[in-house]
């Protein structure tokens, strides 16, 4: 018999004589140790949100454990008048649809792990490939300025070719045949192009010093034509194939160093929103270099799909709108990637119920109530940014969950909600002003907002009864 994690926890809050409850392992969808849980937490309705505060602090070691709380939108402006919240374990209402925990997709970057150390130790990676290959001498943080500098340039291309009806994709006439200049704005090309620049650069100061010294001069007295041709010949010289191999390190090492720094409840929520909602489909939405199916010795077991602004740049030829991540400025012009997510999800959803209507869990299908009308199929999404996630998400009709984890997990890019720019980013200052527009333009959009990842498998309980109580 399972236990399931609300249950134990009203039996542990209603007994006076325990402040918690020990689940055994064997009792804990997806395994692993004992876990000691805190009481059931009081619910208080406001105005505006539904707050769940955890365990008041005992004291300077509990802080960690204990400040857990999370926060719910109201379904409705008439939530404020309502005196008390239902369990989670309530029986769903009769007044309306039930609903289904259908698919639910999480951002990666800030959401899963930090992305500052991932892409610090990317970043040494990649100059430890470059002195591999006789490019010696080049910092990891090289890589990240040369960057900044090719996404400036070609931003302000792209933008006035955008409004010129360019749709905020480069043209043939921007980029040419210059391999410095890529084809879009996504941070793939651009951190190729930063990596065949200091290829180029490195060259080029080589060929330089060579040619001086066989003239007996210095680096300064040469003239302008013999330096266009070092020039050419630093172009020629750098292949592709070593910028490849180079960037390939590189992305190799942002997915191994992800793995290192995965947030210690990462893992074990995702497998109890598993074990609680055997249907759901568990898609990645990302706009980096980011994919939990390279992850293979933690996230791939867990998910079932990832869409990315970059990878599926090529599936937005039948999608009704794109543009450059970079250009973009409202959250209606992110829906198409969060379309193709839910387009995949729907379509895993449908292929898994015909697997079990047709196979030996025929029985079970039925059971279920799979393709039932009383039945609503829902979405909810997980992610740190309330620009790209929320604001995109919830246009397209995903229940939204804010990640805005204490501050121990380290989380870095919400940080350009204050305007604040973390080491890391290319974002011009342009483009960090419009994203923290966006990112306020998106706060009435928060259906939920949690601090620990533990708290997610009972937000999202709530956020699935929350529909029955709307009918």
């Amino acid at each position: 018999m399972r236990v399931h994690f609300s249950t134990a926890a009203l039996v542990a809050y209603l007994s006076p004589l325990s402040s918690g409850f020990v689940v055994p392992s064997s009792r804990l969808p997806g395994g692993g140790g004992a876990v000691v849980a805190p009481p059931l937490p009081r619910v208080d309705v406001g105005d505006r949100q539904r707050r769940v505060g955890g365990p008041q602090r005992r004291g300077r070691d509990d802080d960690d454990r204990d400040d857990r709380s999370f926060q719910l939108r109201s379904a409705s402006t008439e939530e404020s008048e309502i005196s008390s919240i239902p369990s989670p374990s309530s029986p769903p209402s009769k007044r309306g649809k039930r609903r289904k925990l259908g698919l639910i997709t999480f951002d990666l970057d800030d959401t899963l792990y930090p992305i500052a150390p991932v892409l610090d130790e990317a970043n040494a990676a990649f100059s430890t490939a470059m002195s591999n290959f006789g490019y010696v001498d080049i910092r990891p943080s090289d890589i990240v300025e040369t960057g900044k500098e090719i996404r400036a340039n070609l931003s302000s291309a792209v933008e006035d070719e955008s409004s010129g009806g360019g749709g905020g994709i480069a043209s043939s006439s921007l980029v040419s045949s210059d391999p410095l200049r890529p084809k879009t704005v996504n941070h793939k090309e651009i951190r190729m192009a930063a990596i065949r620049k200091e290829m180029e650069d490195f060259i080029l100061k080589t060929k330089l010093k060579q040619t001086a010294a066989d003239w007996a001069t210095e680096v300064d007295s040469i003239t302008a034509p013999v330096r266009k041709s070092a020039e050419k010949w630093a172009r020629t010289t750098v292949h592709s194939s070593v910028v490849q191999a180079v960037y390939n390190a590189w992305e190799m090492e942002r997915h191994h160093a992800a793995e290192r720094h995965l947030f210690p409840e990462a893992i074990s929520t995702i497998k109890q929103i598993q074990a609680e909602h055997p249907d759901v489909v568990v898609g990645a939405v990302t706009d980096g270099s980011a994919n939990p199916m390279l992850m293979v010795f933690s996230l791939m077991p867990l998910f079932d799909f990832t869409v990315s602004w970059e990878d599926d740049i090529g599936n937005v030829k039948r999608m009704a709108q794109f543009r450059e991540l970079s250009a973009v400025d409202e959250s209606d012009e992110l829906s198409w990637i969060y379309r193709l997510a839910v387009e995949k999800g729907r379509e895993m959803s449908t292929l898994a119920n015909e697997i079990k209507r047709n196979g030996f869990d025929g029985a079970d299908a039925a059971a279920d109530g799979d393709g039932d009308d009383e039945i609503e199929w829902c979405w909810v999404h997980v992610g740190d940014d309330l620009a790209y996630d929320v604001g995109g998400a919830a246009t397209t009709g995903a229940k939204t969950v804010l990640v805005e984890l204490a501050p121990e997990y380290g989380q870095t890019a919400r940080l350009r909600k204050e305007g604040i720019r973390p080491a890391w980013t290319t974002e011009t200052d342009e483009q960090m002003a419009k994203h923290r527009k966006m990112s306020l333009n998106a706060l009435d959009k928060v259906d939920a907002t949690i601090t620990h990842l533990s708290q997610l498998p009972e937000v999202i309980n709530e956020l699935l009864k929350g529909g029955d109580d709307d009918e």
